[in-house]
């Protein structure tokens, strides 16, 4: 009897780790896209970004950019920050080169920030708010008929170690600091231009008061004045 408890415990203890083992594969194999389902699961995670969206991407395309038009928007106007790293424009052929400049001017003006990086870099990966990592062989900027494979992986420490090991936070740093001396540029240059609408104004206002009231003077205000004067002659 002791037997047979022994070993239908050791059939359980097996019976658990064989259902483990499936669901790991499962989540794993759910964690996988290839380039049919990558850019499906990757807007939806852009889209519920809340502060930073990180994009590493060696190539680009008018194609891609045109993919990815409204999705920037809708981020930019919830002041989403979103920061490409690229290749230079020079790395290209130069039979390309105008075509690629129109695509990353088309970000610039949407308001992304684009780093480029010379080396002939590689590699591929998108990282939401520090927390979701994609990881693989896609240029997701760039990528249209290539068969391809990408992972997904919701771990904030997997995220942050990529990071550190592409040596993103320095240039990050740099970006914000960038991003918030325009603005403070932007507000400068703003309120000395309020100043100096608000002084033109003042300065009209008072040069049509002044007006006016030389005109009162000559034609309408000198023969009550010649009146008031004879009663005290």
């Amino acid at each position: 009897m002791f037997n047979q408890t022994v070993a239908f415990r050791g059939y359980l203890t097996n019976r658990q780790d064989r259902i483990d083992s499936e669901k790991t594969k499962e989540v794993q194999t759910n964690n996988l896209y290839n380039e049919k389902t990558f850019y499906h699961a990757l807007v939806n995670d852009m889209l519920s970004a809340k502060k930073e969206i990180i994009i590493y991407s060696p190539f680009v395309s008018k194609f891609r950019t045109d993919f990815f038009k409204s999705t920037i928007e809708k981020l930019r106007h919830r002041n989403v920050e979103i920061f490409i790293f690229t290749r230079p424009t020079s790395e290209y052929d130069s039979l390309f080169q105008p075509q690629i400049e129109c695509a990353l001017k088309r970000y610039e003006d949407q308001g992304v920030n684009i780093f480029y990086l010379e080396g002939s870099i590689h590699e591929k990966l998108a990282i939401i708010d520090r927390e979701i990592l994609w990881e693989g062989s896609l240029n997701i900027l760039s990528q249209r008929t290539s068969r391809e494979m990408m992972r997904r992986t919701k771990n904030d420490d997997s995220a942050v170690q990529v990071m550190s090991y592409l040596g993103l936070n320095k240039k990050l740093a740099e970006g914000y600091k960038l991003m918030y001396e325009k603005l403070y540029r932007s507000l400068k240059i703003d309120k000395q231009q309020n100043i100096k609408s608000k002084t033109r104004t003042f300065l009209l206002g008072f040069s049509i008061a002044i007006f006016a009231w030389w005109i009162f003077l000559c034609f309408g205000g000198m023969i009550p004045l010649l009146r008031i004067l004879k009663l005290f002659m």
